[in-house]
């Protein structure tokens, strides 16, 4: 059986080497640049000729489905920049795709997050559907947390990936900006309620609620109150992004008729 490995990355320079390290045992590896401005195609060109630059609609679905659509593999594992594949995750991925009546396999992620190992709540199993048999996918859904699709059955691998994510607060607040605009136009198109006081201090408290009680964040040291605290503020940033969206003018508007308003009044405000 040939396996297809498909590594998504944007400005992944300082992670991706020992990413593909850990993947270069495949039969083929594909790298997929989504709007990536620093070294990463350099880098990744070491590893594998198939380096590979997705222009189309910035839709998570839609790029790991044009990946796919790349590759030849009659199975493909997908894998992130920031996961590596331990050596029994290599070796139980050879047996598994080895005349499997499986479609597809979800994979446990063991999750390093500022550093330390952790395995409360949402870190342990954290299985993720990765390693998709050509014949039964029927394409990814979702514009953010994509999930695939397929037809058949599903199989669970015991030996997990390594995820080194929660690398330090900038990284956690970038993607949080990014995710944040993404989540706040699919609210918005969705119709969502106005943005109120009253339904940002609902949000802000249940989530607070869940991260740090129902996934356990406050039972799990400093690190686990830090990713409740940090999971929250994520999300209450989507909500004020859609109040943002939801506005008459754009803030920015805003902002240039103040400045109209004190050139031609003689900056009487």
């Amino acid at each position: 059986m040939k396996l297809s490995t498909i590594v998504i990355a944007k400005d992944e320079e300082e992670r991706i080497s020992a990413c593909l390290e850990s993947a270069k045992w495949a039969n083929e590896l594909v790298v997929v640049m989504d709007d990536s401005v620093d070294n990463t195609a350099k880098i990744a060109k070491k590893y594998t000729n198939e380096v590979l630059i997705y222009k189309g609609e910035h839709d998570f679905a839609k790029l790991r489905n044009w990946a796919m659509e790349q590759t030849s593999g009659e199975w493909v594992l997908f894998l992130d920049a920031d996961e590596r594949i331990l050596s029994p995750l290599k070796e139980e991925i050879v047996n598994a795709i080895s005349g499997s009546e499986k479609s597809a396999f979800a994979i446990p992620r063991k999750n390093i997050i500022f550093g330390t190992e952790k395995k409360y709540g949402p870190f342990w199993p954290d299985f993720v559907i990765r390693l998709l048999k050509r014949e039964n996918f029927t394409g990814w859904a979702g514009k953010i947390h994509e999930q695939p699709t397929f037809e058949g059955s599903l199989g669970y691998l015991k030996n997990p990936f390594l995820h080194l994510t929660h690398r330090d607060l900038n990284q956690i607040i970038c993607k949080s900006l990014d995710w944040s605009n993404i989540d706040a136009k699919l609210r918005l198109s969705s119709n969502h309620p106005k943005i109120s006081s009253w339904r940002l201090i609902r949000i802000l408290l249940i989530e607070l609620f869940n991260q740090g009680f129902l996934r356990k964040g406050f039972f799990a040291g400093t690190i686990g109150t830090m990713d409740a605290i940090l999971q929250t503020f994520s999300l209450v940033m989507t909500y004020i992004r859609l109040w943002e969206m939801q506005q008459s003018r754009p803030l920015d508007r805003v902002y240039a008729e103040i400045d109209k308003k004190l050139i031609d009044g003689n900056f009487k405000f």
